[in-house]
């Protein structure tokens, strides 16, 4: 009996110790949006706090209801000063390796383009309740023409403020798990 419980023990271990992953703490977004497109530029924080190498794939999402056209993908890992491959899933989104030293942090700047058809645009912010834990830091910015008002914010921003002419949309988030995605309804 008592082998049992060793061999068990020694297997939920081993399961727990494959099945690290990377701790996706921050996120600082800017958006840039006109009445046609959307440009989302992005950097993303994860961690590893474990002792072991975390390798795993990442899938990050577009939101991409009326097969708008997403281009201009940029994916630069800064912590370690490089482009990263990517596989794109039509205009589903883009998955892309992952490799972190224990005890490490990387800094990964993400964007891309969208064409909107429609008088709102969407970012993605759900897929945070996947890792299971909410995001420690998020900021959010919204940089629009003066000239394009924004009728509705799934959330609404603690600030805002006029630079030349444009408007900024500024969020601030603490302990942050998405209820709703982030919707620009102009």
């Amino acid at each position: 009996m008592k082998i049992f419980f060793c061999l068990l023990f020694s297997l939920l271990l081993s399961s727990m110790s494959f099945a690290q992953r990377a701790d996706f703490f921050r996120e600082d977004i800017t958006f840039s949006l006109n009445r046609t497109n959307l440009d989302v530029d992005g950097y993303y924080w994860f961690a590893n706090p474990s002792e072991r190498i975390v390798e795993s794939e990442i899938f990050y999402p577009f939101a991409n209801y009326s097969n708008e056209k997403i281009d201009s993908i940029r994916l630069f890992n800064i912590s370690k000063g490089e482009k990263v491959r990517f596989t794109k899933d039509e205009n589903k989104g883009i998955y892309f390796r992952l490799n972190i030293a224990p005890h490490d942090t990387l800094l990964f700047q993400i964007g891309y383009r969208q064409t909107l058809s429609a008088d709102s645009a969407v970012y993605i912010l759900k897929t945070t309740q996947g890792w299971g834990k909410p995001i420690d830091l998020a900021e959010y910015k919204l940089v629009v023409p003066s000239s394009l008002p924004i009728r509705k914010f799934t959330y609404e921003p603690d600030r805002s403020y006029k630079i030349e002419n444009s408007t900024v949309y500024y969020w601030k988030k603490e302990k942050f798990m998405p209820k709703e995605d982030m919707i620009f309804f102009f």
